[in-house]
């Protein structure tokens, strides 16, 4: 189902002396608060249309709610999941939930359901989303070892050189180049503006645990050139 978010940005034009690297800084500042807004709605809009879909039986049928509502019922001393798929809204919770992301804290309202069938309140949007009581973080796997790459020293050389590059993609071009070679010549750093090392546990057969290690270099044009 099709939602739309119109955004509305405001901003003053000044006649003086600015390049695009100030421009850009000023709207990356604005991207963190601007993702947050947008996952808000989006999360609003998703918790309606579960709500409406758990409450509306009549109209909407058993496929169509299908992954949605589930939960633990009520007294059950073994944790087993209920079977009804119906809710009563019980308007929302007092706090909201706090929630960090990868663009900062997000303050979301929950909302509260109640199951026509074992009674059990809880709410359907975090049971949707899989986060589990008292979570306050979202798991992006992908994200968190692409972040976790980024803040090694990758992020530290970038930041004021201005290398238009991909960070993720950086740790992709080291990797994904003939580093599995060993160059016995002497690597010329003329053309470089900066040198770094890194080291990265592998898998191995019959679970040995190895390392990978690489050394790449950033060119005076900006390039990332694998040196080994």
């Amino acid at each position: 189902m099709k939602r739309e978010i119109t955004i509305t940005l405001q901003y003053d034009l000044a006649i003086g002396k600015v390049n695009l690297n100030e421009i850009v800084y000023r709207l990356k500042e604005l991207r963190d608060p601007l993702m947050l807004r947008i996952l808000e709605e989006i999360l609003k809009s998703y918790d309606d249309l579960i709500s409406e879909r758990l409450s509306q039986t009549k109209i909407y049928p058993s496929k169509a709610r299908k992954g949605l509502g589930r939960h633990i019922s009520r007294g059950d001393s073994e944790g087993r999941f209920c079977r009804g798929r119906k809710i009563r809204k019980r308007g929302y919770r007092k706090e909201p939930r706090r929630i960090s992301t990868v663009f900062g804290m997000l303050d979301l309202r929950i909302r509260v359901a109640e199951c026509f069938k074992c009674g059990a309140r809880y709410s359907p949007l975090l049971s949707s989303l899989q986060i589990v009581p008292h979570s306050r973080k979202e798991m992006n796997f992908e994200h968190e070892v692409i972040e976790s790459v980024i803040d090694t020293n990758y992020r530290r050389l970038i930041d004021g050189r201005s290398i238009d590059i991909s960070l993720g993609g950086i740790h992709n071009i080291v990797v994904g180049s003939d580093i599995d070679k060993t160059f016995q010549k002497p690597v010329s750093a003329k053309d470089l503006s900066g040198i770094m090392a890194d080291g990265t546990g592998v898998k191995q057969q019959k679970g040995c645990k190895g390392e990978l290690r690489n050394v790449i270099g950033i060119t005076k044009a900006g390039r990332v050139e694998p040196l080994g």
